[in-house]
């Protein structure tokens, strides 16, 4: 499986999607901004978009969700209902997303033909997801490389956030971690260079 990362931006900020590739098959996880260079991307590889999955509710990783489907009709989005607060207050679109498959109620989730798991995390907001395959985890906002996602927004608790952390601490030390910001990292490095939580 082939992992491509996007940073889309609007004239605000930024965040990371990710466009999982088997042959001619894609996921994306975290549609952002209304960014062409999502679609372009799409459309240039002549990929059949499978799912679109949000790793939580908060603006910045959804609001191009509404022209994806406009462009993928017929394509499940899979996210937790928990976060509904986020979904009916969004500064940059009146659009309200519909979740077709609740993440809240799934314990796992197919990509691409590879069962990832999925890791409730919350802390950076309620219904906050991290998934899980192979040594590869999609964290979202709860885990960049040397830091943590914020606590201050509806729905999150620094207490949650830590337990949530350490929980990923656990996973292998080799696993990588593609979260919503920045560059990668890995639970080894996060576990030793961390200054936010440690294990």
């Amino acid at each position: 499986m082939k992992i491509v990362k996007q940073v889309l931006a609007n004239e605000y900020m930024s965040s990371n999607a990710y466009i999982l590739i088997k042959d001619n098959k894609c996921v994306v996880i975290d549609p952002g901004f209304n960014d062409n260079k999502l679609y372009n991307y799409l459309e240039e590889h002549k990929l059949v978009l499978d799912k679109i999955i949000l790793t939580h509710g908060h603006y910045d990783h959804w609001t191009g969700l509404e022209e994806l489907l406009k462009r993928n009709p017929n394509v499940l989005v899979y996210a937790s209902s928990l976060d509904h607060y986020f979904y009916h207050n969004n500064p940059f679109t009146k659009y309200l997303p519909k979740i077709d498959v609740d993440l809240n109620d799934k314990l796992e989730i197919d990509i691409l033909g590879t069962t990832f798991k999925i890791i409730k995390t919350p802390g950076h907001s309620l219904g906050s997801i991290s998934l899980y395959a192979n040594d590869i985890l999609f964290s979202g906002d709860l885990l960049f490389y040397e830091g943590v996602g914020r606590t201050d927004l509806y729905g999150g608790s620094f207490r949650e956030l830590e337990l949530s952390v350490k929980n990923i601490y656990n996973l292998p030390l080799n696993t990588i971690i593609y979260s919503g910001h920045g560059r990668p990292t890995t639970i080894k490095h996060e576990i030793t260079n961390n200054p936010f939580i440690k294990k």
